[in-house]
């Protein structure tokens, strides 16, 4: 449905850095109340798809959240600013939590997701929230050209409060789950390389899948309050 929008924004993903190709092996928890520096990095960059251009300016910390934010502002060639965080290691295989709060602007999404940068082939399982329907998640996952997007209806509204969303990617599947209840689960596409954990708040072309962001009330912000990383146990 969406397929060459989010060929795209996969596709051109990967120019952007990788800070250090170290892998992590241990389980991880950030709760960001103090810093978020020594296992994160905020990107510079953007892609086609993309009407706002990631500043490290617009990820921010309060309140023990971390705060992913997008303005209506001029930078470089695009007229937005969005956010975008990555962890500096690789994962392969575990359980990926996160809480987070998405926006509700239109034009706006709001993504958790693993993503593994320079690859010959996209590679990347996902969690997005469109601004225009807060009330449905959209799941992707790669490992070519093929794009397997789903979406699932929501029984709230993922802009109005805090909810807890993983991914368990296991060797032979991926399962996605929101609050303690499965929602999808394939064993078709698995990806088999490390890829880093990312979390961003962007401004797509797509205006059946997100709404016009000129509609948009701006600035907007999505919220991360807790990430927890568990490896993967045989």
């Amino acid at each position: 449905m969406r397929f060459c929008f989010l060929f795209i924004f996969s596709a051109l993903f990967l120019a952007c850095r990788t800070q250090s190709p170290l892998k992590q092996k241990r389980a991880f928890t950030e709760d960001f109340n103090n810093h978020y520096d020594s296992n994160w990095y905020a990107e510079n960059h953007t892609f086609e798809n993309n009407m706002a251009h990631f500043s490290d300016h617009n990820v921010n910390l309060a309140n023990g959240n971390m705060i992913l934010e997008l303005h209506s502002k001029r930078y470089k060639e695009k007229d937005f600013t969005g956010a975008e965080l990555r962890t500096k290691k690789m994962f392969l295989y575990g359980r990926f939590e996160a809480r987070l709060k998405a926006s509700d602007a239109l034009g706006c999404i709001t993504a958790f997701f693993l993503y593994r940068p320079n690859a010959a082939h996209n590679t990347e399982i996902d969690f997005e929230i469109s601004g225009k329907y807060p009330k449905t998640i959209t799941l992707n996952h790669w490992v070519d050209s093929r794009s397997h997007d789903k979406e699932i209806s929501l029984s709230f509204d993922s802009s109005k409060d805090f909810h807890t969303y993983v991914i368990h990617w296991r060797p032979d599947s991926i399962e996605w789950e929101i609050d303690g209840q499965l929602i999808h689960r394939t064993t078709s596409a698995v990806p088999h390389k490390p890829m880093q954990v990312i979390f961003n708040l962007w401004a797509t072309k797509s205006v059946k899948w997100a709404g016009s962001i000129k509609e948009a009330k701006l600035p907007t912000f999505a919220y991360v309050d807790l990430f927890k990383y568990t490896p993967y146990k045989k």
